[in-house]
């Protein structure tokens, strides 16, 4: 993500992110201010703005930050090689990327207030090109999975792919407002079981077996 190509110090940098993600977190994208991020990072307003022009390129940094964390906990999803391996890998990785984000919630506050305007059309701008990554990667573990006969031929990839993206944002937000709501509700197994029997409903050629 471009910044001023400045090189910040480790542990302003941290300061400054972590000050951003709390901003988020407690505020939402449209509300958050980047003097109140300024003022919890304890860095002067002189200091951020000679390595951020503005909070957008700030934004980008915390996304890569969330972005390198859930990697470095989660892994990447390792690629299915047949029918049988596919929802098997699928499920253990989005097992995985649930329970980060159980672990993590005021990342997923984050992420989810940033991801709202892509989700709805605003797809351009710098910031937006993690996104656009994933996008990407899921057109390409669904031509994968088409491949290898675990997902459905009949209607186009791009249909497919919007399904399953507005699918998983309902289950995921559903689930992540219960944890913040009502924890007592928000069973982890039992919405895991829910959600890959939806998504493999939906997907499957022949729906789920």
């Amino acid at each position: 993500m471009q910044t001023r190509n400045r090189r910040l110090d480790d542990e302003k940098r941290t300061a400054l992110i972590e000050a951003a993600m709390e901003e988020i977190a407690a505020n939402g994208i449209e509300g958050a201010s980047y003097n109140r991020i300024i003022e919890r990072s304890g860095l002067s307003k002189g200091a951020v703005y000679y390595y951020f022009e503005n909070k957008e390129s700030l934004y980008g940094t915390v996304l890569d930050e969330v972005e390198h964390k859930f990697i470095a906990a989660v892994g990447r999803l390792k690629m299915p090689e047949t029918k049988e391996e596919f929802w098997l890998l699928c499920r253990a990785h989005y097992e995985k990327a649930i329970r980060f984000g159980s672990d993590n919630f005021d990342m997923v506050k984050v992420v989810r207030s940033l991801i709202e305007p892509f989700t709805t059309g605003k797809k351009d701008g710098e910031i937006y090109e993690n996104f656009r990554k994933i996008d990407r990667w899921t057109s390409f573990l669904l031509k994968k999975g088409q491949a290898l006969g675990a997902i459905r031929r009949d209607v186009s990839e791009d249909l497919i792919k919007r399904v399953l993206q507005a699918v998983g944002h309902a289950m995921d937000s559903w689930f992540f407002e219960m944890l913040e709501k009502k924890p007592e509700s928000a069973d982890l197994d039992l919405f895991l079981n829910f959600a890959m029997d939806m998504f493999e409903r939906i997907l499957s050629p022949g729906g789920a077996v």
